[in-house]
């Protein structure tokens, strides 16, 4: 990132940078959590999403059996949690880019990352009552909380890519990480990539080790405390005098 909040191409981001980088992070703290807690399954990292469905539904099959043992993608009996893990981050993505599509033209990019970031502070803060009241375990909570993690995740990044801040990835870092080895930037975009795959990493990372010192939930309501804080940035800073400068 450069210190003015610049883009590869000159165009002025103020401060998105930023608050992407802090959405980068509570993102890699929910997928800890939905990984170690939810049937080692993903809510933001899709991708992981269809090997594991498809190594369960192999072992729904008779098919390597002894891998999906090995691998506890059995621990809950089915692929459905992959499934509607899935499912939900896909109608989440639906419904993040609906809202940027009917966004008024004239609005403040800011003003659409607040919006949305509040609505993921929203799921995110239902599930972590869920988990705090009932456990991962229970079904009650299980469920309902891999639905409103996935569907934040795909509402994010929906609306992430709606603001169209160059080179920092809340989600996908498989991409990130092609880019930032396989082409040829300025330094400054190769070190937007690298800081938003550190701040995933650095989200698990804590999300471990607050689960481990705290209790399982803590991620997730640290998360809901960073998301509140991205949203009013986001939205104080939309507002402030010369704001128009990276509409």
């Amino acid at each position: 990132m450069t210190g003015d909040g610049t883009r590869g191409g000159g165009r002025a981001d103020g401060p998105l940078p930023y608050v992407l980088v802090a959405l980068a992070f509570t993102t890699g703290m929910i997928d800890a959590v939905s990984f170690l807690d939810l049937g080692q399954i993903f809510v933001a990292a899709m991708t992981g999403n269809v090997i594991i469905l498809g190594l369960g539904l192999g072992l729904g099959l008779g098919l390597g059996l002894g891998l999906g043992l090995g691998l506890g993608l059995a621990g809950h009996g089915t692929p459905l949690p992959s499934a509607l893990s899935l499912m939900s981050f896909a109608a989440g993505a639906a419904g993040g880019g609906r809202t940027i599509l009917s966004w008024p033209g004239h609005r403040h990019r800011g003003l659409l990352l607040a919006a949305g970031t509040a609505v993921q502070t929203v799921l995110v803060c239902g599930a972590s009552i869920l988990a705090s009241r009932y456990g991962f375990a229970d079904p009650r909570a299980r469920w309902p909380v891999i639905m409103m993690l996935a569907f934040s995740l795909g509402w994010e990044y929906a609306v992430v890519r709606g603001i169209r801040v160059s080179d920092l990835n809340t989600t996908v870092v498989t991409t990130t990480l092609t880019s930032l080895f396989a082409e040829s930037v300025v330094p400054a975009r190769q070190g937007r990539r690298l800081v938003s795959i550190c701040a995933l990493l650095a989200g698990a990372l804590v999300s471990g080790t607050l689960r481990r010192l705290l209790f399982p939930v803590a991620p997730l309501w640290t998360a809901v405390v960073i998301l509140t804080g991205c949203t009013l940035i986001a939205y104080v800073a939309a507002r402030r005098p010369g704001a128009e400068r990276w509409r």
